[in-house]
């Protein structure tokens, strides 16, 4: 059932109208408004449905007004709960009533957004709706004000009709709100009457998402079938769109959007049947959303809509991300893509290699989670990274952290065979080589590794969990960076399990200047840990996230750890400036100094960059310049080469809390103290680290082969032992 909602004080000339279930708000293409026969006018509303629709924080006609609530960490994001047959149900009801000029629409399930939100325009792909991004209403309603461009069936508004409407539109939101960004999200046909407005608006702050976007249309091979289109006679072409939904999306991918992962692997099979069953018999009612007389019409919008926008490309002062798939066979939008980055100025691209043409109706794929990883979303002209920041949803704990292939298996002989990563990683390394390899396949270290974390206590007791750190801030946790910074993942999921906290983690600078973009860029780690709080190491990102009482991540040692020499496992690296105890006195900060090891257990390290010095070809490659700035240019660094060994164990041990609260006035004007506090704390990661290499040995289930048994006893398998503190 399609339900559809927008407010009546959006702006002038336009009217509110009821379609059934849906409420829509409608414009005509040629800027007046109209009145659809057989669809009459909405009543007005009254002041306790007006707050009801618009959400309690806008002004309702009585004048009254709340505060809107904010997003809490693993919110419901709504992803699973839709899938391509509530597509073609809501498009079916639609185009019952269909008729008058394209007009806009904002579906009812968008719910409330955040206040401050921006706007977001959806421009649809072939099929004219405006119905693409249903799988995603939920998630972008609650941080975007969300409109969608609806061209009825029979409309035949030429492609500058539709520009000049998008255009208005754009104008009319800048107007009212200058310092906000509009965002475009164009799919397919959409990308590039996003292009085209982008370009006729260099002044417009807009930010563009384009989806296989058809500016390489002259590739494609629809143009070769439209003699036999026009030749087929009406009777058969029942058949044309049910045929060109194969070519444009993959069903398999469509009917596993909302499977649970967790399920038996029998259950999600029968499951996954259910919506093939369920939704295949209704692709034959796509005859009715694009008859003869409209897919000629539309495949030649296509062809006069990307002669438009290509010719205009070098116009365009947007910010523009392009999503690509690998499999698409309507438009080669991979290459497109690659193209696109080269073109445009401010532009960047990620591949999705195993999706097709139809990426939004696609299983794994959340438009909002792209937008959070490739740091898109922002609520004025500038990004900031505290404020704009959206924290995880559930959804994204999952795909981060659980829908993995380890996590998956069940059974207890599964749950053996899921130790055995060696072999599969190994095979990785020999395909993809080792950097490749850590870009994608980290989070297995979390199940393969086994981690166990403790803490102190105030009277100095060593306890397992995370009892120990306050759950109150600000709090500064500052700890050693292992190899590659492995015990990142494990760190974030366990503070947002047992204490529901968002841990903000300070990073290089070189994950967010654009210096890592290629035309090639897939969705990977650099872009996790973006969703998951990641931000640049900045003084002014520390005094805000401090002065926000957040839970800040830092590792002074930095890069100098995170990428050491042989032989400098579970050295401090830190440099001699004691600037971020002052910064934590400022606000009266806690500063919790902790310790991890484990990464001999789980790699072997065995190029340094001394030895890739050495090596000629590496030596003229110069591996180091891909991680960007170096802390100490006296001690240059490079990506290390590794080797996977048998998992051993992962171990954190978070110190006693030191408070700063009263120290503001000393620390600030007396720089010995602070330099006395900084050593001091120094000392105490130094100490964690000890404890840790000690107490390890106690460990009966530092070996995974011993842990394989506690297994093997237990089922369902619970939190395994550690050594006793």
């Amino acid at each position: 059932m399609a339900s559809c909602f927008v407010s009546p004080l959006f702006g002038p000339n336009w009217e509110l109208v009821r379609l059934r279930h849906c409420r829509v708000i409608a414009r005509s293409a040629s800027g007046g408004s109209y009145s659809t026969a057989g669809i009459p006018p909405s009543p007005a509303l009254s002041p306790v449905q007006e707050k009801q629709y618009l959400g309690p924080a806008v002004e309702a006609r009585d004048g009254s007004s709340t505060t809107r609530e904010k997003l809490d960490l693993q919110w419901d994001d709504g992803y699973g709960s839709r899938n391509v047959k509530d597509y073609l149900d809501a498009v079916k009801e639609i185009i019952e009533a269909d008729g008058g000029p394209p007009r806009w629409f904002c579906p009812a399930e968008c719910g409330h957004p955040l206040e401050g939100s921006p706007i977001l325009l959806f421009l649809p792909g072939l099929d004219g709706t405006g119905m693409g991004l249903i799988l995603h209403h939920k998630a972008l309603g609650r941080v975007f004000e969300v409109r969608c461009l609806h061209i009825p069936v029979q409309d035949r508004t030429p492609f500058e009709g539709l520009v000049r409407l998008v255009e208005e539109t754009a104008r009319l939101e800048h107007s009212s709100s200058p310092k906000k960004p509009i965002y475009l999200v164009g799919d397919s046909f959409g990308g590039c009457l996003a292009l085209a407005v982008a370009a006729r608006n260099p002044t417009i702050d807009l930010v563009l998402i384009l989806i296989n976007p058809t500016t390489s249309f002259a590739q494609s091979n629809l143009q070769s079938l439209m003699p036999a289109l026009e030749a087929l006679p009406v009777d058969r072409h029942f058949a044309v769109p049910y045929l060109l939904s194969f070519g444009m999306c993959d069903p398999i991918k469509m009917a596993m959007v909302n499977i649970d992962n967790k399920l038996p692997a029998r259950a999600q099979l029968q499951q996954l049947l259910g919506n093939l069953t369920a939704f295949l018999p209704g692709l034959s009612e796509l005859a009715d959303i694009l008859p003869k007389g409209t897919l000629l019409w539309r495949i030649k919008l296509l062809k006069s809509a990307a002669a438009y926008a290509n010719s205009r490309l070098h116009a365009i002062r947007a910010e523009v991300l392009v999503l690509a798939s690998g499999r698409d066979n309507m438009v080669p939008s991979s290459d497109q893509g690659q193209q696109l980055v080269k073109t445009i100025h401010n532009c960047k691209v990620r591949h999705f290699k195993d999706h097709s043409h139809a990426l939004l109706m696609e299983e794994g794929i959340n438009l909002l989670t792209i937008i959070k990883g490739t740091c898109l979303y922002r609520r004025s002209g500038r990004r900031d990274h505290i404020l704009d920041f959206l924290p995880p949803s559930t959804s994204e704990f999952k795909a981060a952290f659980e829908q993995i292939m380890w996590y998956k298996m069940h059974t207890r002989k599964l749950q053996l065979l899921s130790y055995f990563w060696l072999l599969i990683i190994w095979q990785m390394i020999k395909k993809n080589g080792t950097y490749a390899m850590l870009k994608s396949n980290c989070r297995p270290l979390i199940y393969a590794s086994s981690p166990v974390l403790y803490s102190t206590l105030e009277d100095g007791k060593v306890v397992r969990g995370l009892s120990g750190v306050p759950s109150n801030g600000p709090v500064l946790l500052v700890g050693y960076h292992m190899l590659l910074g492995c015990e990142l993942y494990s760190l974030v999921r366990e503070f947002m399990l047992e204490k529901n906290i968002m841990l903000r983690g300070l990073a290089l600078q070189v994950l967010f200047n654009g210096s890592l973009e290629n035309p090639t860029s897939q969705f990977l780690l650099a872009d996790w840990l973006k969703v998951f709080g990641a931000l640049p190491v900045t003084a002014s990102n520390l005094f805000k996230l401090l002065s926000t009482n957040s839970h800040v991540l830092l590792y002074p040692g930095g890069l100098d750890e995170a990428c050491h020499y042989k032989g400098e496992e579970y050295k401090c690296k830190w440099p001699n400036q004691p600037e971020f105890v002052r910064m934590a006195a400022r606000f009266g900060a806690t500063i919790v100094p902790f310790g991890t090891v484990g990464e001999d257990d789980l790699v072997k390290h065995v190029l340094d960059y001394n030895d890739m010095m050495k090596i000629h070809f590496l030596n003229n490659h110069r591996v180091r310049d891909h991680l960007g700035e170096v802390a100490d240019e006296e001690q240059p660094r490079s990506f290390p080469g590794i080797l996977p060994k048998i998992p051993g164990r992962m171990y954190y041990l978070f110190g006693k809390p030191v408070k700063t609260h009263g120290w503001e006035t000393i620390l600030k004007s007396d720089k010995e103290c602070a330099r006395e506090l900084y050593l001091q704390i120094k000392h105490e990661v130094e100490h964690c680290l000890d404890y840790l290499l000690k107490k390890r040995q106690e460990d009966p289930y530092r070996n995974i082969f011993d842990r394989m048994a506690y297994h093997i006893r237990h089922s369902p398998p619970p939190e395994i032992p550690g050594f006793q503190p």
